[in-house]
């Protein structure tokens, strides 16, 4: 008796349901009918959760998985299936189902940040720490503020429209170039009174009962950025020349080095000729310079050398016609290609005080014959070479045989 009950009970629990469910499933049907928009987003979100668990088994994860897996795993499946990869796996068709994935689920997890953060962009999950930079980038600002407003640096700023004029700040009366020398003492004292300050500075630097102060007040002063770094490159060169970091430098307290300005040439082309002298490049002209100045030289070496061979003068016969041939074979190979560049120098110079007349061969072989030495001197100077060698090598003897005489003795 009491198994029959029960099965009637749970027949008349089943129709129950059964009914219910079909009269939510009309009910739904009838609101779908009348306001169709209460309808589609539901039945959209549960097609997008479909092909969300698609991408997902496409990448061959599970369902929740985030962004990091599903980069990775896009990466590991990418090397596989890509057409240009090589591997046996390559499939175009496979390869942008797995991209398309990847893109479907990226754009699953910016919607989601956006809405998470109140739509405050796509990287709203860095909006707390950035929210603390801002926070704290504001109080600094703050305390800048006060402490410049305790501060007075003896500005007196005037402004432009109240100025006489615009130019040197607006010091100084009379013609511009009388402005211009009271602007510049102007900038006198203020250097003056700045290193002043600053060599008052450096004393109080030094003293113990100060220094713990300066430290303090110099870290309050530190400088936070957006992306936490502590101090910018401005603050670090200024705490090193406050240690006296760059007081080893050779210009160290001194005037930059003046440059050359040349009036005749703009700044540009200026710095490009400095730059290539200093790599080792020059003008054409300054090339051409060069190479008239050697093959000068290269000439007056022949001459001296063939004067060497000669006798003293007068010449004789035979020692006249060898200096002639040697001046017409001059004549033929160096003097016309030594004429010929310094043609070349003379178009190329930029001023013409720099040009060079052509080599004057007649003037300089006379002076060759007058001043330049002859066979006798050569000779001579060979034999006063030869025995200063034989005495020298006399003395080296005599020393050795004075060490040998005197280990023979001992």
């Amino acid at each position: 008796m009491v198994s029959i009950t029960q099965t009637h009970i749970k027949k008349r629990v089943s129709e129950h349901i059964i009914m219910l469910a079909l009269h939510v499933q009309t009910s739904s049907k009838r609101l779908a009918v009348k306001w169709p928009s209460l309808w589609i987003p539901v039945q959209c979100l549960h097609s997008r959760e479909k092909d969300y668990l698609v991408y997902y088994k496409e990448l061959g994860l599970k369902e929740g998985s985030d962004q990091a897996a599903v980069r990775d795993a896009f990466l590991k499946l990418a090397k596989k299936v890509h057409p240009d990869s090589g591997h046996s796996q390559a499939n175009a068709e496979k390869f942008q189902k797995i991209d398309n994935a990847y893109r479907k689920l990226l754009e699953k997890f910016s919607s989601e940040r956006w809405n998470v953060n109140k739509c405050e962009g796509e990287f709203g999950l860095y909006y707390e720490q950035k929210r603390k930079w801002r926070e704290m980038e504001r109080e600094e600002e703050e305390e800048e503020e006060e402490e410049e407003k305790e501060k007075d640096y003896g500005i007196k700023h005037t402004a432009p429209q109240h100025r006489q004029y615009l130019s040197y700040e607006g010091i100084g009366i009379g013609t511009p170039s009388q402005r211009q020398r009271q602007y510049t003492k102007v900038r006198a004292q203020r250097a003056t009174s700045s290193v002043v300050d600053y060599r008052i500075k450096r004393i109080s630097e030094g003293n113990t009962e100060t220094a713990l102060v300066d430290r303090d007040r110099k870290e309050a002063r530190k400088i936070r950025t957006r992306y936490g770094i502590d101090r910018i490159v401005d603050d670090v060169i200024q705490e090193a020349m406050a240690r006296g970091d760059f007081d080893n430098l050779s210009l160290a307290g001194k005037p930059l080095p003046e440059r050359n300005i040349n009036p005749y040439v703009d700044t540009t082309t200026q710095k490009i000729n400095e730059h290539l002298i200093n790599n080792g490049f020059a003008p054409e002209w300054v090339m051409v310079d060069k190479e008239v100045r050697q093959q000068r030289e290269a000439v007056r070496q022949r001459l001296r050398q063939a004067r060497q061979r000669l006798g003293p003068l007068p010449l004789t016969p035979d020692d006249q016609t060898l200096w002639q041939e040697m001046l017409d074979q001059l004549t033929a190979t160096h003097i016309r290609d030594l004429n010929r560049h310094i043609n070349k120098l003379n178009f190329l110079v930029p001023l013409m005080t720099q040009q060079l007349t052509h080599f004057p061969l007649k003037k300089e072989a006379e002076r060759v014959l007058r001043e330049g030495e002859t066979r006798e001197d050569v000779e001579r100077r060979r034999r006063e070479k030869e025995e200063i060698e034989r005495r020298k090598e006399e003395e080296s003897r005599g020393w050795l045989f004075g060490i040998f005489r005197l280990f023979r003795r001992i």
